[in-house]
């Protein structure tokens, strides 16, 4: 059977992780995706392997959570830590007779930091424990809140809408604005909205709510 061409470079990702510690890449992988983002990541990285290796990722991503208790593997340097997930990868896939090659072992050790990272995400203590910061302050969600604010202070110096409906135009403008959001990135987070489901039922509730209050203030 052909195999497919590898499309990833161990010896290059490699060089791109020395000196940095790997609570550095764990807290990469917090503050860019969403907890529903690293779900499908790793379901979708799984897909990737091989068949036979599939069943295998369970009994892995244990027996690679037992370090998690390690204080200094957190602040081991990353290539290091990457060496030795892909050789431990690469000795539980060969022992089942499954040729290995450079994506099968980058994905084997993708599974492993995401799945930290799933773990950590509601777990203050832990990240604490892996010496994980604080996530930044949510600044474009923030920013993006001038879109309902000055909808409604356009509506309340341009006409003469009565008190109900400049809020429910601001409101029904923060649906729009939710509903988007929870479209495209699936967070809202200076709400605390870390979840697609959260983001959507919250920009149904301001929709519906604008919708009503403009309609009672007409």
């Amino acid at each position: 059977m052909n195999r497919k061409p590898q499309t990833i470079n161990l010896s290059e990702l490699r060089a791109g992780f020395e000196d940095k510690p790997f609570s550095q890449l764990i807290e990469h992988h917090l503050n860019r995706q969403s907890q529903d983002q690293r779900i499908q990541g790793i379901n979708g990285t799984i897909a990737m392997l091989p068949e036979e290796a599939r069943g295998l990722v369970e009994g892995f991503i244990d027996r690679w959570n037992l370090r998690a208790y390690d204080r200094a593997f957190w602040k081991t340097d990353t290539a290091s830590v990457f060496d030795d997930i892909t050789e431990d990868a690469k000795n539980v896939l060969s022992d089942i007779g499954l040729a290995v090659d450079d994506d099968t072992l980058f994905n084997m050790f993708n599974i492993v930091a995401l799945s930290y990272a799933y773990s950590a995400y509601d777990q203050p203590k832990m990240r604490e424990f892996m010496g994980v910061k604080g996530s930044a302050f949510p600044w474009i969600s923030a920013i993006s809140l001038l879109y309902p604010i000055g909808a409604g202070v356009y509506i309340s110096t341009q006409t003469p809408a009565k008190t109900p409906m400049i809020v429910g135009y601001c409101l029904t403008n923060l649906g729009y604005l939710l509903v988007g959001s929870g479209i495209i990135k699936g967070t809202f987070r200076i709400f605390g909205l870390k979840k697609r489901w959260q983001v959507l039922v919250a920009g149904a509730l301001a929709f519906l709510a604008g919708t009503f209050l403009s309609n009672i203030g007409a």
